[in-house]
């Protein structure tokens, strides 16, 4: 089974991270991999991991650690790479307008080949119990959960507005808008139905993601969205943690508005 890897710094958001990765490996049974970067101190991690590891009931899991000297962005990318999860804290510093912008996280996101798990500052750090889906045409988010998370419970969520400006077209933008929604809606939920072999349930909701999804969030929710389809996603007070999934290799990106961004502090 392949490794979640965890990239530690010492810092707060870092800590947080490490929090909810030794909770999901025990749960899941994972190996849990720590990268710590040069700004890392072992001694830091040594006493933060021990304490993590008390937390959790059961068995504990295995853990590796790596001390990199090098660029933590390479070392994490190439975990990645290899087919590792990515789990990372999201800190409060950075403006949101600028997505992880001249840090650790906004490079590894903008090229990371697998899932990045984001654990931002207000996120409520307890083992899975649900998975809330955002809807996407491009359905990486359901795909990972295909492959990751049949025995969880589903919410789906697809959250939709009207156009705006020259797009708005009155009322017919509007009801052309909903339309298409519903239409992803029902593909997402029917895949999901159908892989999992159990009802989902599953919700259209009219307004922008960053004030619908977090009215959904629960205590024990991982939200799960495909990476960079999205607008602005309110990392800095969503109560659960988010996995990134990106798109395959090969997808035809033509259909991808790179005006959608993602809102995340860097940590």
């Amino acid at each position: 089974m392949r490794a979640t890897t965890v990239g530690f710094s010492g810092s707060g958001a870092s800590r947080r991270a490490l929090r909810w990765g030794v909770q999901s490996c025990a749960a899941t049974g994972r190996p849990l991999h720590v990268l710590v970067g040069p700004g890392g101190a072992p001694g830091d991690l040594d006493g933060q991991l021990a304490e993590e590891l008390l937390r959790v009931p059961g068995r504990e899991p295995a853990v590796d650690v790596t001390l990199t000297p090098d660029d933590p962005v390479h070392a994490l990318l190439s975990a990645a790479a290899e087919g590792s999860d990515l789990v990372l804290g999201a800190g409060r510093d950075v403006a949101p307008q600028h997505p992880g912008a001249g840090g650790v996280l906004g490079a590894v996101l903008a090229a990371a080949p697998g899932p990045v798990v984001l654990v931002g500052p207000r996120a409520v750090l307890t083992p899975t119990r649900r998975l809330l889906v955002v809807a996407s045409p491009r359905g990486a988010a359901a795909d990972w959960v295909l492959r990751r998370g049949r025995d969880l419970p589903v919410h789906l969520l697809t959250a939709w507005r009207a156009p705006s400006g020259r797009d708005a077209d009155g009322g017919s933008g509007r009801r052309h808008a909903h339309l298409a929604a519903v239409a992803v809606h029902h593909g997402v939920r029917a895949r999901l139905s159908a892989g999992t072999h159990r009802p989902v349930r599953a919700e259209v909701a009219e307004g922008a993601l960053a004030d619908v999804l977090p009215r959904r969030v629960g205590v024990g929710d991982l939200v799960v969205l495909t990476a960079g389809s999205v607008g602005d996603l309110p990392l800095r007070t969503l109560r659960a943690p988010v996995v990134l999934v990106p798109v395959p290799v090969g997808t035809d990106r033509s259909v991808v508005d790179l005006r959608e961004r993602v809102r995340t502090p860097a940590g």
